[in-house]
C-alpha cells in the first residue's frame, strides 16, 4: 500500500512539474527576430517591414498582424549600414523584410499609372535605368510604400519606392611602376 502512494505522488509530482513549465507561445518570425538581435548585439528591435510597409514588432502576433508561416514568402534582414542609408535614424538596428502572399495578390492588381521612384545603391535613377540594370549584379532588391521612406528620398507625390542594391565593383588597383 505505501508503495501504491509513492507512486501515485510520483505521477503527482511529475504531472504538476510538467505542466508548470512555461511554453513558449513565440512564433519562427519572433524566434528568427530573437536571433538577429542576439546575433548582432541588438539592445532593441529591428525594424519590421511588411509588404513594403513599416509595422510595429510588438503588434506582431496581434489579431491586427496575425502572419502564418504559411503566408510568408521570404523573411531577409538588412545589417545596420544599409538600413540607415535607406531608413535614417529608424533604421539604426537594422530592417527585416517580411514579403507575404498578400503582395503576391496586390503585384496583380499594379496600376500602370503609379508613380515609383527608382533608387539604385542610394541614388534616384530613372524607370529606363532601373529596367537595364544587369539582373546577375542584383544584390537586394526591395519595394516599399511607407510614405515617411519615400520622402527621405524624394518630395514629390510617389506612391511607391523600389530600392535595389547591387554587387559593388572594385576599383583596379593599378600596378606601381618600379623606380630602382
Amino acid at each position: 500500500m505505501t508503495k501504491l502512494k509513492s507512486y501515485i505522488i510520483l505521477i503527482l509530482i511529475l504531472i504538476s512539474v510538467s505542466c508548470s513549465q512555461k511554453k513558449s507561445n513565440k512564433t519562427d518570425l519572433e524566434n528568427y527576430i530573437e536571433s538577429i538581435k542576439e546575433k548582432n548585439s541588438l539592445t532593441e528591435n529591428p525594424l519590421i517591414l511588411i509588404d513594403g510597409y513599416i509595422r510595429e514588432y510588438e503588434l506582431m502576433n496581434t489579431e491586427q498582424i496575425l502572419l502564418l508561416e504559411d503566408d510568408i514568402l521570404s523573411v531577409k534582414y538588412f545589417e545596420k549600414e544599409k538600413s540607415l542609408k535607406i531608413f535614417g535614424e529608424s533604421g539604426k538596428n537594422g530592417a527585416i523584410f517580411i514579403s507575404t502572399l498578400n503582395q503576391i495578390i496586390a503585384v496583380d492588381d499594379i496600376n500602370p499609372e503609379k508613380r515609383i521612384i527608382y533608387i539604385l545603391n542610394g541614388n534616384i535613377i530613372s524607370k529606363k535605368d532601373f529596367e537595364e540594370i544587369n539582373e546577375n549584379k542584383i544584390v537586394e532588391i526591395e519595394t516599399l510604400k511607407e510614405k515617411k521612406i519615400i520622402e527621405r528620398f524624394s518630395t514629390e507625390n510617389y506612391e511607391e519606392l523600389i530600392y535595389v542594391i547591387t554587387k559593388q565593383e572594385t576599383e583596379k588597383i593599378k600596378p606601381v611602376a618600379n623606380t630602382v
